[in-house]
C-alpha cells in the first residue's frame, strides 16, 4: 500500500493547512463569541475554514478543486492533484467509520441504520480496480457500528457526474483529521477506500507533521462542551442515491 502515499512534501503541507485552517476557525468563534449574543451555529464552518486554506496552497501543490455538495444544502471542496489523477477529500475522523466508510459514525444511535448506495460509495469506485493490501485492516475497530447520514437523490441527477469521475481519476483518497478532548488537532490520517468491501484502508498515519496546533485557555473555552452538543458537522452528511420508484439503491 506504500505505493498510494502522498509525496512527503504534500503530505506534511496539507497537514499544515488543515492545522492553520482549524485555527483560523477558532479565531472566527472567538470573534463571534466576543461580538454576538448567538453564535453556536458558526460550528459548522469548520470544514469550510480547513478546506479553503487547502485551497489556498493548491498552486503550490499542483493541486486544482472543485464543489461538491455535503447533503444538498452543504457545499465542500473536492481536491485533484492533476499529475497522478488523484481526487481526495477531507473527514472529521469524529464521523468516520474507516470499516464502513460510507456510514457515518455518530453520536445519536436513533437514527435510522442500514447500508444504502451514497455518493461516497460511488466515488470510491474509482479505485475499483485497485489492488489492496487486505492485511491492513486494523480489527480493533471491526465493531464500530455506522449510521447514515443522508439527504436523497435521484439517481439521474448525479448519474453523468459520476461517470464523468470514474473516467477521469486514477485514484480516491480521503483524508481525516482528529481532534482531542483539549479540543487540538491531534491526529490526521491517510486513507485509500475500497468499494468492494466498504472499508478505507489505512495509507499512513501523517500526523508527525503536526505542529503548531496547541491551544491558549480561551481558544479552549470557545469550544468547551455545552455549546455544540446539538450540532452534528454537516460534513458528515452525505447524498443517498434512490432510484425513480423512491427505492434507495444499493
Amino acid at each position: 500500500m506504500h505505493e498510494f502515499k502522498f509525496e512527503p512534501d504534500v503530505s506534511e503541507a496539507i497537514v499544515q493547512a488543515i492545522v492553520e485552517g482549524y485555527r483560523e476557525y477558532i479565531d472566527h468563534r472567538k470573534d463571534r463569541h466576543e461580538n454576538m449574543i448567538i453564535s453556536s451555529a458558526f460550528a459548522w464552518t469548520k470544514g469550510n475554514f480547513i478546506e479553503s486554506k487547502i485551497a489556498e496552497i493548491s498552486p503550490s501543490l499542483k493541486l486544482t478543486y472543485q464543489t461538491a455538495k455535503a447533503g444538498l444544502t452543504w457545499d465542500y471542496l473536492q481536491f485533484i492533484h492533476g499529475d497522478t489523477k488523484k481526487l481526495f477529500l477531507i473527514k472529521n475522523a469524529d464521523y468516520f467509520n474507516e470499516n464502513c466508510f460510507s456510514q457515518a459514525l455518530i453520536p445519536n444511535p436513533q437514527r435510522r441504520k442500514g447500508p444504502h448506495r451514497t455518493y461516497l460509495h460511488e466515488l470510491s469506485k474509482i479505485n475499483q480496480n485497485l489492488h489492496f493490501d487486505h492485511s491492513f485492516i486494523d480489527q480493533s475497530h471491526k465493531e464500530q457500528q455506522g449510521e447514515q447520514l443522508s439527504l436523497f437523490v435521484y439517481k439521474e441527477q448525479v448519474e453523468e457526474q459520476i461517470e464523468e469521475f470514474h473516467k477521469t481519476y486514477d485514484e480516491f483518497h480521503i483524508l481525516t483529521y482528529k481532534i482531542d478532548k483539549a479540543y487540538q488537532i491531534s491526529e490526521i490520517m491517510h486513507y485509500l477506500p475500497n468499494p468492494e468491501n466498504n472499508i478505507a484502508y489505512s495509507i499512513e498515519n501523517i500526523s508527525k507533521y503536526i505542529t503548531g496546533s496547541e491551544l491558549t485557555d480561551d481558544e479552549r473555552d470557545i469550544l468547551a462542551p455545552g455549546q455544540d452538543n446539538d450540532i452534528i458537522d454537516p460534513a458528515a452528511f452525505d447524498i443517498g442515491i434512490i432510484d425513480e420508484e423512491g427505492e434507495e439503491s444499493n
